[in-house]
């Protein structure tokens, strides 16, 4: 009798494990490929010393998952926003995510957030990441999904060298605007580089909302 029982508590911890794993497979986050437009393309765009910044702000859904495996995201509050850079000139340039800020109709900056930052406020972990950008071993370690970590560091913006006649991409995340819209916001950069010459350049802003 006890053999019987030890055998069907077996079973059902069998079948409990292949249902964890079927749940595991068809739940996996999935990479989405992702290729940006021409800048010009986009709706949102600035064309100014042989260089053209064009942003595409994410609010909805779908604009959110043709870039990433979750819908989180907006659950948190958080706008993805791919920008494209297309330099046409004979010298290379340098951005950094960190010099790239949200200005609202009233004027105030809004800094990004780091992608780690953003990884552990839609797995729902507990405190920020401050301080120099963890290492992916660190971050994954925290997350545990390797995909998802892998995904989020390889289109996250950070810093781009961009090679003369070149052109890069990558995604900014920034708060959600408090009344759900961007209507009067704008998009600034203040510090863009030329590595060549090692001197700044003028600095790019332009208006958001018609890049929705």
């Amino acid at each position: 009798m006890k053999g019987l029982r030890a055998r069907r508590y077996a079973g059902r911890l069998i079948a409990l494990a292949i249902l964890v794993l079927l749940f595991s497979v068809l739940y996996a986050y999935k990479v989405k490929e992702f290729r940006p437009k021409p800048a010009k393309e986009y709706a949102a765009f600035q064309d100014f010393q042989n260089i053209v910044l064009a942003a595409s702000p994410r609010l909805t859904e779908e604009g959110v998952m043709e870039l990433f495996d979750t819908k989180k995201l907006l659950e948190k509050k958080i706008m993805p926003v791919v920008l494209v850079v297309e330099n046409n000139n004979d010298f290379a340039i340098r951005l950094h995510e960190s010099e790239v800020y949200l200005v609202g109709p009233d004027g105030a900056r809004v800094r990004s957030i780091p992608f780690p930052e953003v990884l552990m406020k839609i797995s729902g972990k507990r405190g920020a990441v401050s301080g120099p950008t963890p290492r992916p071993d660190v971050i994954l370690r925290q997350i545990g999904d390797k995909k998802m970590v892998e995904d989020f560091e390889h289109k996250s913006f950070a810093e781009k060298l961009v090679a003369p006649h070149d052109s890069d991409y990558g995604v900014i995340f920034f708060p959600v605007p408090e009344d759900g819209s961007l209507a009067g916001s704008r998009l600034y950069i203040p510090e863009v580089y030329n590595i060549t010459k090692d001197e700044p350049l003028m600095f790019f802003e332009f208006e958001l909302a018609k890049g929705q």
